[in-house]
């Protein structure tokens, strides 16, 4: 495409958060993009519980609040922690992160004190300890199992810290913030209809690859099956915006 970029991985050696600015080959002008992880995170999964709530953590990231996210493993707890961290980008989150923290961790003493203010860091948990160690902390996720792609996940509701008390506190955002801006529900809905888009374009694609197989194979399935089969598909190609059907009515390349 004409454009050379150059990457730089960091070493054991590298202070973590820093970077070094890299010369453009086509012109003088220094360019350095930071990522805050190379593990890509399926952010419409992990935010999918608390889409009602986005701008209000994205504020509390942004502001380097000090939050807990409390889930049920080390997967869904470390994937909820780097969602939040890269949800203010272009911005770079600058505090401290633990996209899994455990009682052995040697800031153990030092975070769960109460005679002092929490420090600007995200935590993610999974042990039932952590309810009431973090108890004081301002800002608490606690989730549930993670949904997988095309199941509904119940949307969590703001409670207040006084609530997480017990170690079977129910799903919540547990947080006494106000947030600063008022709720985009224009923003939330964009949110909605595109992962809803992008989740029946897979769809699509997968029954095409097992209608192409079958045939291919000569599977047992009847004819009528098929040609059902691909009403249903065409329906849903046609309630799609135009670029995407324009990208599904292409024939695939076997």
């Amino acid at each position: 495409m004409g454009v050379v970029i150059k990457v730089r991985i960091p070493t054991c050696y590298d202070k973590p958060g820093t970077s070094q600015l890299v010369q453009s080959a086509q012109s003088d002008s220094l360019v350095s993009i930071v990522l805050p992880t190379i593990h890509e995170v399926d952010l419409f999964r992990c935010f999918h519980p608390v889409y009602f709530h986005i701008q209000m953590l994205w504020e509390l990231v942004l502001l380097g609040e000090a939050l807990v996210v409390m889930a049920p493993s080390p997967a869904e707890s470390s994937d909820t922690v780097l969602a939040l961290v890269s949800c203010i980008s272009p911005l770079r989150y600058c505090s401290d992160f633990r996209p899994y923290f455990t009682i052995h961790d040697s800031e153990f003493k030092e975070y769960t004190t109460r005679t002092q203010a929490p420090p600007s860091v995200i935590l993610g948990v999974t042990n039932p300890f952590f309810a009431k160690t973090l108890q004081h902390w301002p800002h608490i996720i606690r989730i549930g199992d993670m949904k997988q792609a095309g199941e509904t996940a119940k949307q969590m509701k703001v409670k207040k810290l006084k609530n997480l008390k017990t170690l079977d506190s129910k799903p919540g955002v547990y947080t006494a913030y106000k947030p600063y801006l008022n709720k985009d529900e224009e923003i939330i809905k964009q949110l909605q209809k595109k992962h809803t888009e992008v989740e029946a374009v897979d769809l699509v694609l997968k029954l095409k690859d097992k209608m192409t197989q079958a045939e291919r194979e000569q599977l047992p399935v009847r004819p009528g099956t098929l040609s059902k089969l691909r009403a249903h598909i065409e329906a849903v190609i046609l309630a799609l915006p135009e670029d995407l059907q324009g990208i599904l009515h292409t024939p695939s390349t076997p």
